[in-house]
This record gives C-alpha cells, structure tokens and sequence, in this order.
C-alpha cells in the first residue's frame, strides 16, 4: 500500500515527463531499505551544494555603457563579480501545489564598486527601474513550460500564470488564457544616491502543473535609454522539503528530476533564444522594440 501511494503521488506529477516515472518505477522493483536509499555520496552532496549556492548568489546585474544606454547581464553578489553574458538565470520556486521564489533580484553596483564593470557605469543615482515581463518572441508566449518529451519550452498544460509581486502591490500576471499576458512597468525599487540597488520579487505560481517555466524580460531606468537586452528566467518547481532537508526519498528524487530539467531548460534557452551579440546590442539600444511600441500606440 506505501509503494502503491507513493506510486499515485508521483503519477499526479506526471506532467514532467516520462524519464520521472521511468526512474521512480526503477527505484521500487530494485528498493533496497530507506536507509540506503536515504544515503548519498559526499561527493554528489558536495556537487549539489555547489549547484544551489551559485545559483542562488547570481542577479540580473542592471548598468549602462558610456552611451547612457541600459544594459543586462549577471552579477555574483557576493563577490561583486559582473558576467556580461550571463542573461538566463535559474530560479527555485519552493513549494507543494503552489510555489514561490524571491530570485533572481535585481542588481545596480554602488560608485565604489564601478571599476568592476571594465569600462561601463552603474545605474545613475535616485533611478527609478522598472521590469517589463513580455511574450518571448521566438516561443510566443510569456510564460513557458518545459516538454521533457520534446526537449523544449511550449505552452503550459493547464493555463498557469505567474503573479509579480513587490511588497503589497500585484503588478498582474504572465502566462494566463492563451498564454500571452504581460506585466508591463513593474516597479522594482529605486537606486541609491550612489547607485546601488539589489531588490527582489515575490514570483508566485498558483495551482500550478509541478515542472520547469521559463519568463522573458527587459529593464528601464530613469536617467537611461531604452529599454535593456532580454534576460530568461527559468523557474524549477522544487518540494518544499528541501527548505529544512525534510525530505523523503521519493522527494528528493523529485527534486532532482526537476533540478535536472532546469539544467536542459537552461541549455535550451542559451543555444536557441538568446540572440546572438550583435542582435543582442539592437536590444541594449531599444532599436528591436519599436515595431513592439508601434503595435502598443495602435492598439
């Protein structure tokens, strides 16, 4: 009956694709005793907490080049280190039916700290920036979800929408009916009279299909042109259970099923979206969104 229950709990998740069940089913008919599957190697512990600290000390870095002009990349916060061409950015949403992340934040060095953007400013002090959630031009769709079966982002199965939340205030959704809703001018915080910036989100996924989802996004300042380079967002549905190491067998190899899939998600968006640098300095000039704007004006 236990094996007959965990059996019907991964099956409601099945939505992730085959290689889960293929690997859950291999798992009951070879079990040994819950203390040996509980066991791990220190190496792939070691491994796996290498994995969830990088991922979690990397933000949307926001500055400007010498022409004033918005630019994205990433940022290792605790070093103070910039990655240009970092612009897809893995994300833990931690929960059970819903799920909820507070990453990636968004980052602006202080005056003290521009030496690290080899030759580029920060943001400009006292900045109001903003973040625009748009349809991914190349998926289009705003929210995307991750098709073990096909190895590439699609339609969510079941109409999710991601809510964008800072404090008290709900600036709208992704995703939705038809899979096309925008939040558009979503106020992320204002920079410091040096500078400096590092705020978060509250991204919320309700009721939401367990898997991998993917966001497209740009930032505005106030004192800069146009609009940002697009940067991804892949957001992995990760077992509560992992917040306390809580977790229970069949969890962890749900979590590392979908750990795995953000690893696919993430190579899938850097080899097919992300443009390559030429186009991707259009976008830092704002030239790629006009034909958006336009279509904004007559609408």
């Amino acid at each position: 009956m236990y094996f007959f229950n965990l059996f019907s709990t991964l099956r409601d998740r099945s939505s992730l694709g085959t290689g889960l069940l293929t690997l859950f089913a291999a798992s009951i008919l070879l079990m040994a005793p819950a203390a040996a599957l509980a066991q791990h190697d220190d190496d792939d512990d070691d491994d796996h907490d290498h994995e969830h600290e990088h991922g979690g000390h990397f933000d949307v870095l926001l500055y400007q080049d010498t022409n004033g002009n918005i630019l994205a990349g990433g940022v290792d916060v605790d070093e103070l280190e910039a990655d240009f061409d970092n612009v897809v950015f893995e994300v833990e949403a931690h929960g059970d039916t819903t799920f909820q992340a507070e990453a990636p934040g968004f980052f602006s060095l202080a005056d003290a700290n521009v030496g690290n953007l080899g030759g580029n400013d920060n943001l400009p002090a006292a900045s109001a920036v903003t973040i625009d959630f748009l349809v991914e031009p190349t998926l289009n769709i705003s929210l995307a979800f991750w098709d073990e079966g096909s190895e590439a982002f699609g339609a969510t199965p079941a109409s999710e929408e991601m809510m964008v939340i800072k404090g008290a205030n709900l600036f709208g959704s992704v995703g939705g009916t038809g899979g096309t809703d925008e939040v558009l001018g979503a106020a992320i915080g204002t920079t410091s009279s040096t500078g400096f910036m590092d705020e978060h989100f509250d991204f919320y996924l309700g009721a939401a299909t367990p898997g991998v989802y993917l966001a497209y996004a740009e930032a505005s300042s106030a004192g800069t042109t146009g609009s940002s380079n697009p940067f991804w967002m892949v957001f992995g549905t990760i077992d509560h259970c992992e917040e306390d190491e809580s977790c229970t067998p069949t969890q962890e190899l749900f979590n590392e099923e979908i750990e795995h899939q953000i690893e696919e998600g993430v190579a899938f968006v850097t080899s097919t979206l992300v443009p390559e640098p030429g186009t991707a300095m259009l976008f830092g000039f704002g030239l790629m969104g006009l034909a958006r704007a336009s279509r904004r004006q007559q609408a």
